[in-house]
């Protein structure tokens, strides 16, 4: 799986001279410095955004802190009065975690304030070196203490969980879907997508399956639109191991989910590990959703407007031929933001820039590099910030050190 990954990755960087479709205008930002959120001199990653009930802004990461590469899930809120990060806050129950880009630690909160880290930690299994459990700890008085880490499925069989997204649902409690290694009955392939729901302080509830055959390596998507309705996004295995992104959803809070639906056809056949998901975000007027694409068809990061003149799965719309692990957010004003690493060569030395780019309502496009030139960065996620403000934090590597770092644009 390995070898594949690195095949992709080359294939982006040798691809970088393609030219983007015409329709896109390209404008820097590169005035305003990004801004470190870590601050020691280890090494950290995976970073995440969430909001809670009142639209607090939540920044977590993992970091390592010592020299044996120990991690440990850590976070801060963003002030609106300031316009900056509190204090880092430090989960101690989450020491040991497994870093990850993709299926990064996550902290949630719920409508009745209980703050949930929710962590993966590596499991020594011979039959399966990937292997390792989900964990959660709570805090009901916002971070200063925690539980103990809770193991999230204690059930015989499961061994691997992976993979996983949390959002607050309508009814003011947390949702989580992940991969699990138990598979329903008679599939053959991939992971199967789980999902389960807090009750206050308890932990998480009520597990069921929701899809089978799904992609055991790329990240998965919990999104609630302005409706109410619950949208989660993976990438799934179909026959001749074609795996392209689909879709369930929900109209009960959870308690139900359709069956699955394909959300663009790629035929992106791939024995291997992508380890890269979708991303949905609503606009007040249409769903939308964003992925990567390796397909012969055409490889490349793709959009689509899950809307009523959009929904034939042949609809998309290409974004970028040279970028990949797009995130995006959307805000009140029609328009759609996401962002990626592009890649890029100076005298044979290879870079990544943070690209911002706008599909605006009209229809119209726009790049924003908002990285500094000649850096290498990665795994960027994105959020609103009021109605006229975006977030974007992402992993700077200088000097074989990595840190997060952030930037404030404002619209």
């Amino acid at each position: 799986m390995k070898k594949i990954v690195v095949v992709i990755s080359f294939l982006l960087v040798v691809s970088c001279d393609k030219k983007e479709h015409n329709q896109v205008q390209v404008q820097n930002t590169l005035f305003e410095s990004p801004i470190a959120v870590t601050d020691t001199d280890y090494n950290a990653m995976g970073a995440y955004f969430n909001l809670d009930s009142e639209d607090n802004i939540l920044l977590n990461w993992s970091e390592e802190v010592d020299s044996a590469k120990t991690n440990v899930l850590k976070y801060k809120v963003f002030n609106t009065a300031t316009n900056k990060f509190g204090k880092t806050i430090t989960v101690t129950s989450s020491l040991g975690l497994q870093p990850h880009h993709e299926s990064m630690a996550k902290i949630a909160k719920t409508a009745s304030g209980v703050l949930y880290a929710i962590f993966r930690i590596k499991v020594s299994d011979p039959k399966n070196r990937f292997a390792g459990n989900i964990y959660y700890a709570t805090s009901e008085d916002n971070g200063k203490s925690w539980s103990v880490k809770r193991k999230l499925v204690q059930v015989e069989g499961a061994m691997s969980q992976s993979f996983y997204d949390v959002a607050l649902l309508p009814d003011g409690e947390l949702g989580l879907c992940w991969l699990d290694s138990r598979k329903i009955e008679k599939d053959k392939n991939g992971s199967t997508l789980f999902f389960a729901k807090t009750k206050g302080s308890l932990g998480f509830f009520d597990e069921k399956p929701i899809a089978g055959s799904t992609c055991q390596c790329c990240r998965t998507d919990l999104f609630v639109s302005p409706d109410n309705s619950i949208h989660i996004g993976y990438r799934n295995i179909t026959e001749g191991s074609i795996r392209d992104m689909y879709s369930v959803s929900s109209t009960d809070n959870g308690a139900s989910f359709s069956t699955p639906v394909r959300m663009g056809i790629d035929n992106w056949k791939i024995d291997g590990c992508p380890h890269t998901g979708p991303s949905f975000a609503n606009n007040l007027k249409d769903l939308a959703v964003t992925w990567f694409t390796g397909a012969d068809s055409g490889a490349g990061i793709f959009f689509k407007n899950l809307s009523d003149e959009m929904l034939l799965p042949e609809s998309k719309l290409l974004i970028t031929t040279v970028g990949r692990h797009p995130q995006m957010t959307a805000l009140p004003n029609g328009n759609f933001y996401i962002v990626y690493e592009d890649y890029y060569k100076v005298e044979g030395q290879t870079f990544n820039n943070i690209v911002l780019h706008v599909i605006k309502k009209d229809g119209t496009e726009l790049n924003k590099i908002i990285s500094p030139y000649n850096s290498v960065n990665n795994h960027a996620v994105i959020t609103k910030l009021g109605d006229n403000s975006l977030l974007i934090a992402w992993v700077n590597v200088d000097k074989n050190k990595s840190k997060i770092m952030y930037k404030q644009i404002n619209l």
